[in-house]
């Protein structure tokens, strides 16, 4: 009995071997691989207008595995010029499917350019168990010519800047134009970081316009690219952009900040505005500024005229600098909260009356809570600011410079505000950033001949009696004239006798000179020490 109990253990050992043999290797195998179909039709040219048409299926008989088994297909596309590829996606379908313009898109990305004509090849393979990876039976062939969407309705001359050339993206590269015709091509790009490219024909990008071109740290950011007829490219500084003018609540003084939208391409700012003018202009200088373009009001001129807001509104402000060397803007009406029109400034030098109409008013004529005013305050003058029932004033300490002619400070429920000096003040206060700022200021000279040159005035001192303005300084030889806060908006030149706004310089040779300034009557004397 013993003899047949070992026997009939030993049957059954072998026996469960037997089984876990057949459990751990796979019954399942290729019976039969993939087969693609003829893309058809096979040779295609992309446009505007069947960019949102089908794109011929890609599709296959699929590969047999055995039953049940679950099979994914990994379709490769490959540029036969360059050898790039690029899998074009994944299913457990017998098809992929895509419209012309993601088509495009995909070809782009392996180095097909717009207006030439390529041959691609479709490969396949088939996948099972994870383990189990088969070509399909065949490839197949297409052919295509790309376009550029970017380009669609630029009928004059332009040219792709090609970061990391030869190895470039078209559909990445910011474009220079030539529309004037004159053989100069220029244009706005975004330099992210230092890098090397090449500029290269819109029209036929076989032909380089130039290349071999380094982008250095200097030049990082949003900057204006210049290609002369000679093959010279010149990149210019880094730019910000923003708004200034009448419409806006810096007037003629400040800008209006626009933010860079590096998926858009645009430059925003959402802003009210009044039914004013206003521009645009870059780094806070006139040096680079666009209006409209008097010949053709549909596009920006540099240093075009003013641009007009139809009504009193809030506005989402569009700027597009990337249209190959037509710049265009649009303005959308929004709805944001608006401030109060002013602010009162209650003090001690009128009985802190924050409604009479003796207290001076912070003016917010875009009403986006930034305020200003300019006004004269006797010495030790204290004050707060009053917005519809609410005092505001200084919150910490009240920082002033060193030559105490600027203060900037946080507002709230705080502190009486004190000029010890008397003076013209420009106030500025943000009551959505709860900050505000103090700055002395007035007529000045600037010019040439003094020590600042036409970059920086010198604020003369006003005498509260006589209403005159006058400084003592060391002049060279040369020109200057008076201005009004810093500001061209308001600045007299011409003859001492009888000024004029906006009047020619006035020339003047080397020495130290009392220089006096009457705005009332418009004239004013200059006596050599």
């Amino acid at each position: 009995m013993k003899l047949k109990n070992i026997l009939f253990l030993a049957a059954g050992f072998l026996a469960m071997t037997s089984c876990s043999d057949d459990i751990t290797t796979p019954v399942l195998k290729l019976q039969q691989a993939a087969k693609l179909n003829a893309v058809n039709p096979a040779e295609i040219t992309f446009t505007q207008e069947n960019s949102d048409k089908a794109f011929p299926d890609i599709s296959w008989e699929k590969a047999n595995y055995g039953k049940g088994a679950v099979v994914k297909y990994t379709v490769t596309i490959t540029n036969n010029e360059n050898k790039k590829s690029i899998v074009a996606g994944d299913t457990e379908d017998a098809k992929l499917s895509f419209t012309n313009e993601a088509m495009n898109s995909l070809l782009a990305k392996i180095g097909a350019y717009p207006g030439h004509t390529y041959d691609f090849t479709v490969s396949l393979k088939s996948s099972a168990f994870e383990t189990l990876t088969d070509d399909a039976q065949n490839t197949v062939n297409f052919k295509a010519t790309p376009y550029d969407p970017n380009t669609v309705g630029i009928d004059w001359n332009y040219a792709y800047v090609a970061v990391g050339y030869p190895e470039w993206d078209y559909s990445k590269a910011y474009l220079l134009g030539d529309p004037d015709g004159d053989g100069t091509y220029k244009g706005w790009v975004q330099f992210d970081d230092e890098c090397s490219f090449a500029v290269v024909d819109g029209k036929d990008v076989t032909k380089v316009l130039a290349k071999d071109l380094k982008v250095d740290a200097d030049h990082k950011g949003f900057v204006e690219v210049t290609l002369t007829p000679d093959g010279n490219v010149t990149i210019g500084q880094p730019c910000e952009w923003g708004m200034i003018g009448e419409a806006t609540s810096g007037g003629w003084s400040k800008d209006t900040k626009m933010e860079y939208d590096k998926d858009t391409r645009m430059w925003t700012a959402v802003t009210p505005l009044t039914d004013k003018e206003f521009k645009f202009r870059a780094n806070e200088d006139w040096k680079i500024n666009y209006g409209s373009d008097k010949n053709n009001p549909s596009v920006l001129a540099q240093g075009g005229e003013n641009l007009k807001v139809a009504k009193t509104h809030a506005y989402i402000v569009k700027l597009n600098l990337t249209t190959a060397g037509k710049y265009t803007y649009t303005m959308e009406e929004t709805d944001i909260e608006l401030s109060s029109a002013e602010l009162s400034v209650p003090g001690s030098y009128q009985g802190w009356n924050p409604t009479a109409e003796t207290a001076y008013r912070l003016k917010s004529e875009s009403r986006d809570f930034q305020y200003t005013g300019i006004y004269y305050y006797p010495a030790n003058t204290e004050f707060k600011l009053y917005d519809d029932g609410k005092w505001l004033g200084s919150v910490g300490e009240v920082k002033w410079n060193d030559t105490k002619t600027k203060a900037e400070f946080a507002i709230g429920d705080g502190a009486n505000i004190k000029f010890t000096e008397g003076g013209w003040y420009r106030i500025t206060a943000n009551t959505k950033k709860m900050v505000a700022s103090v700055a002395k200021t007035g007529w000045e000279i600037i010019g040439s001949a003094t020590p600042s040159g036409w970059d920086k005035g010198q604020l003369m001192t006003y005498n509260p009696e006589t209403k005159k303005w006058s400084i003592t300084i060391t002049m060279v030889e040369g020109e200057y004239k008076f201005r009004w806060d810093a500001s061209w908006e308001k600045n007299f030149g011409g003859v001492l006798t009888g000024l004029t706004e906006g009047g020619a310089n006035i020339k003047i040779g080397a020495g130290t000179y009392l220089i006096e300034l009457d705005p009332e009557a418009k004239t004013a004397t200059v006596t050599e020490q």
